[in-house]
């Protein structure tokens, strides 16, 4: 009796050793299962996003997105769409509106076409933005980089590379975001720039220089219409 009673406890305890390992078994294929559906969706995504935005940007180049606070109010505005709010942007310098307009505009049909194709906004808005700015700063260097090519010439040291910007660069443009992104990233990766020096110190040592150079040209043309005296 009692070694029945014991072999039943057994079967049973057996039993639910079973029924706990197949548990477990299908709740790890169950598990993976849906993390290959997951990455098959992430790379999907990624295959979508960088071959459509590739494309987006061979037709337009808003470079304005490469300064920092635009790109954070662009990222709220993402949010906010995605969860159908408003973000209220306080800024009105002149590229925070450039990027408002470019938002309400070109960039709100661009993000309609994506999403018919299957892309889910929400959820996924740093990456779309990480992609896009990715994609941007990498153009934007390439095409600066070809058209001031003679900086390559001038990079013994920053302030050899500095003044050649200046003297390549109208000083209309010298602070324009596209083109100081550029010769951030230029100085960067040419070692000229310090470690942890920050694009606002950079425009500080652009402006210097101007001021030095205007100092300069003072200085000469002084001693041109003295030397016209005898």
């Amino acid at each position: 009796m009692l070694k029945a009673m014991k072999q039943k406890w057994m079967d049973k305890r057996d039993q639910l050793a079973r029924q706990t390992e197949e548990r477990i078994q299908g709740y790890n294929t169950d598990l993976q299962l849906q993390m290959r559906q997951r990455r098959e969706n992430d790379d999907w995504t990624d295959e979508l996003l960088n071959k459509d935005i590739e494309k987006y940007l061979y037709t337009i180049h808003p470079s304005f997105l490469l300064n920092d606070r635009v790109n954070r109010a662009l990222y709220n505005r993402l949010l906010a769409r995605a969860q159908g709010k408003y973000s209220l942007t306080l800024s009105v310098t002149s590229e925070m509106k450039l990027a408002l307009d470019f938002y309400n505009t070109d960039l709100a049909v661009f993000l309609r076409l994506i999403e018919k194709k299957g892309f889910q906004l929400q959820g996924n808005e740093e990456r779309f933005l990480l992609t896009l700015m990715n994609r941007l700063s990498e153009n934007n260097y390439r095409m600066y980089k070809e058209r001031y090519s003679e900086l390559d010439a001038h990079n013994d040291s920053l302030s050899d590379a500095v003044t050649s910007y200046l003297q390549q660069v109208p000083r209309a443009y010298q602070l324009e975001t596209g083109r100081l992104d550029f010769f951030y990233k230029f100085l960067i990766s040419e070692g000229l720039l310090p470690a942890g020096t920050t694009k606002k110190k950079l425009k500080k040592i652009i402006k210097s220089s101007n001021k030095k150079r205007a100092g300069d040209h003072q200085l000469e043309r002084m001693e041109r219409r003295l030397d016209r005296i005898g």
